[in-house]
């Protein structure tokens, strides 16, 4: 996955994964300017922060080029600042018309004559560490380069959340996740007081999540009411092998899987093999319509708290759609399985 499709993807899933921000006391307050010389009508800029664990995004706009947008974060945080003009106020951004840079407890200057991507951004000793790090990162390198070079970049800065970010960055696949083979060792680089950040204490968080639902783990066991506010229990479907589904209503790209999965749990239903689906829906209504619409007539868990999901949160989904595939002893044996590819794998494994 390349860093502009990852750009555009974190943009996709934060129109539905971000919170409103607000005031804390806990939290420090940060002010960027951007001036556009050559803007002349209406514009908005969109600044996407990852505030910790969560994505926050704020909003001006402006008729004259000249924006200003304000608030607050824990501890220095990376961001996406995006801007939009004349016909493009629906549409998705342009990649010229995306930047990266890290906010905190300070003013931020931003200037350009037309584009973002050739903005001068005024941000201090951290965003110089963010420039110096995306520029050693080649899109193209493979996967052991990009984390040589994060690895130098981390040796030399320890104690910078720029580190953070890179090892974050470097994990990220299209469904978020972290790969702990490759980021765990990157982690153990950084200084014991970048760790103890709450950055740093959610990417050992995440560390260990993915360990913990690694291919030849055991699932993590759980329990999450059904349509009719039934307890479900994983452990109940041990000697099946068992699809954990994770969906929602409101996701396309889930949609558009379902009729294939439908098609393969009917050709593997009556041969050991079942789905439990756990939806990241916050609405019940929404959610029981799309079952009945999309006729999934298997066991569907939801405790309808949208990301915030207990049976996500357990397994690091930060994304959907997701699935971690179950032999009959509740040992994980794949993941992120295409529904295509599902029942082919299905075949190799039931005799």
């Amino acid at each position: 996955m390349t860093m502009k499709s990852i750009i555009i993807a974190i943009l996709v899933v934060v129109k539905l994964y971000f919170t409103t921000a607000a005031q804390s006391p806990e939290k420090k307050s940060f002010q960027i300017s951007v001036t556009v010389e050559n803007l002349k009508g209406p514009g908005k800029i969109i600044l996407t922060v990852r505030d910790i664990n969560q994505w926050v995004e704020y909003t001006a706009e402006s008729g004259n080029g000249k924006f200003m947008v304000s608030g607050s974060v824990r501890e220095p945080s990376f961001a996406y600042l995006t801007m939009k003009y004349g016909n493009e106020f629906d549409k998705a951004p342009r990649m010229k018309n995306i930047t990266q840079l890290f906010v905190d407890n300070d003013v931020i200057k931003i200037q350009t004559k037309d584009s973002l991507n050739v903005a001068v951004i005024n941000g201090g000793a951290i965003q110089k560490e963010l420039e110096q790090l995306t520029a050693s990162l080649d899109e193209k390198a493979s996967v052991q380069k990009r984390q040589e070079v994060i690895g130098a970049f981390i040796e030399q800065h320890p104690t910078s959340f720029v580190s953070i970010y890179g090892i974050q960055n470097f994990s990220m696949d299209h469904t978020f996740s972290v790969d702990a083979d490759h980021v765990e060792p990157l982690f153990q680089k950084l200084s014991p007081e970048i760790k103890n950040t709450l950055s740093g204490k959610e990417l050992g968080k995440d560390i260990r999540t993915a360990r913990e639902t690694a291919i030849g783990s055991i699932a993590p066991e759980f329990i999450q009411k059904d349509t009719v506010d039934r307890n479900v229990s994983l452990s109940s479907f041990r000697g099946r092998y068992v699809l954990i589904d994770f969906w929602a209503s409101w996701c396309k790209p889930c949609r558009q899987e379902n009729p294939m999965l439908v098609k393969t749990f009917k050709e593997y239903e009556g041969k050991n093999f079942t789905i439990v689906s756990v939806s990241l829906d916050n609405s019940k209504v929404n959610w029981i319509k799309a079952i009945h619409k999309d006729q999934l007539t298997w066991t569907h868990t939801s405790d309808l708290k949208f990301w915030k999901n207990e049976v996500a949160l357990l397994y690091g989904v930060k994304t959907v759609p997701q699935n971690y595939l179950l032999d009959p002893t509740g040992k994980i044996i794949g993941k992120n399985i295409p529904s295509a590819e599902l029942g082919k794998l299905l075949e190799q494994k039931i005799h």
